[in-house]
């Protein structure tokens, strides 16, 4: 296990992801500040263009989201521990090079701070992310929420029973209430069936774990040349001599634990003052996170033309989500809700993406064609990095009722041949979204 040693970096700041206190500003890590690479330990990017816009007439009645956690720590110590064990060895053995002497105290911070934060947790960062989401909600859809707050109408919350998207639920609630006090936010509620749909559908487990999948993303780990790759990781850190000691199983091994020491320096920015850019080039950085792509993209993603079995378990995600608006619009319930919010993992939002062939996630591989970034425009860091979320706005003018749909709050278009409302891009009118998506009927 590791020691702690007098070289350790103190955090830059202190972990507060207390919901009680007030909100800072929307803040986010800059994209032109991460490095390459970071697959689903990319950071939150602040939306471009976040305001909606409907056809004139048109007022918000209702909306609701699926959202990832925020930025969290590793979910584990393992390969952080296993890491630095290996750079004891090697700097025992006088086999480090000059990025090697420095990765040992980077990875011991990183690994003090996520053990004070907590294993799996939301981090500052995704406390922070979270909130400023919450406003800009907040300040998107004010009529709906004024309204709301006038007539008492509540707001409900759900997430998957895990600690880190209850506490992403907490944050992403003090942000909206930050800009609408007077919001009645019930408390969370988790719900495993729903939002860890990914353990709870027996199909789809048994395809996660024996499926034709696997196949598929044979060809890609083959396509990564990621024995070399990680040879390279390793040789970056390490003498070559020190490296060929390490036999085929653990030289992977090693070597996804310097990615995962090196792409976790952003997510814990805000926690700890580390610089891990510089332990990986740029061109191994994209090569783990082309795996990662690879094993989302067949297992979670759009999948092999001709084959579902990636995403069609989030079909009971797509139904909760008519189900809640045949709710509001119908006045059923005892208490019928101005807004449904989830908080859930990447696992749910990268098959929800492609059941709805969103832009990047409706393209599947084709026959005798191995995904890769040349040939296919999904990234894992894209759809559904920290916080990545995917909302629903319902809209009403009379008895027209007409849906919006963000992708990380920036409006987005939907697949599976659905059409636009009249001239629009981004708007559908409600039965045309249940009838082009395969809903069960209201």
């Amino acid at each position: 296990m590791i020691v702690v040693a007098a070289m350790i970096l103190l955090p830059a700041c202190q972990s507060d992801t207390d919901p009680d206190r007030e909100p800072g500003a929307p803040t986010t890590i800059p994209a032109e500040d991460l490095p390459a690479g970071l697959a689903t330990l990319t950071p939150y990017p602040e939306p471009e263009k976040s305001e909606l816009k409907a056809p004139d007439g048109f007022e918000p009645v209702f909306a609701q989201n699926v959202a990832r956690h925020g930025s969290r720590t590793l979910t584990s110590d393992d390969r952080i521990d296993d890491a630095v064990e290996l750079w004891e060895e090697a700097k025992s053995a006088g086999a480090l090079t000059s990025a090697g002497k420095k990765f040992g105290p980077e990875a011991r911070a990183l690994f003090l701070t996520m053990k004070r934060v907590g294993f799996g947790n939301l981090n500052t960062l995704g406390a922070e992310e979270m909130r400023a989401i919450g406003v800009r909600e907040g300040k998107r859809l004010t009529s709906l929420f004024r309204t709301a707050s006038d007539k008492g109408t509540k707001v409900e919350v759900v997430d998957s029973g895990k600690g880190r998207a209850e506490a992403s639920a907490d944050n992403f609630s003090v942000g909206l209430n930050s800009v609408h006090p007077e919001l009645v936010i019930e408390p969370p509620e988790p719900n495993q069936h729903l939002l860890k749909f990914d353990d709870q559908d027996v199909e789809y487990v048994d395809f996660l774990k024996d499926g034709s999948w696997r196949d598929h993303y044979d060809g890609v780990r083959l396509n990564s040349n990621i024995v070399d790759v990680s040879t390279d990781v390793l040789e970056h850190l390490y003498t070559p001599e020190f490296v060929a000691r390490l036999d085929a199983g653990d030289l992977l091994e090693e070597a996804d634990g310097v990615y995962e020491v090196y792409r976790s320096g952003p997510v814990m920015a805000r926690d700890v003052n580390v610089d891990t850019a510089p332990l990986m080039s740029k061109a191994d950085a994209e090569a783990f996170a082309y795996l990662e792509d690879g094993r989302f993209f067949y297992g979670r993603g759009p999948g092999q033309e001709g084959e579902d079995g990636s995403y069609k378990a989030a079909q009971i995600l797509l139904d909760d989500f008519f189900s809640v608006i045949d709710d509001r619009l119908e006045g059923r319930g005892p208490h019928p809700h101005a807004a449904v919010y989830r908080f859930a993992h990447a696992e749910q939002i990268a098959p929800f993406a492609a059941l709805m062939a969103l832009p990047g996630s409706d393209e599947p591989g084709k026959p005798g064609e191995t995904y890769t970034h040349e040939n296919n425009d999904f990234r894992i860091s894209e759809v559904a990095p920290m916080s990545a979320n995917i909302e629903w706005v319902v809209w009403e003018k009379g008895d027209t009722r007409i849906v919006s749909v963000t992708h990380n709050e920036e409006p987005t278009t939907v697949g599976r041949g659905c059409k636009p409302y009249r001239s629009t891009k981004q708007f559908y009118e409600l039965d045309e979204l249940r009838s082009c998506l395969g809903a069960k009927a209201g």
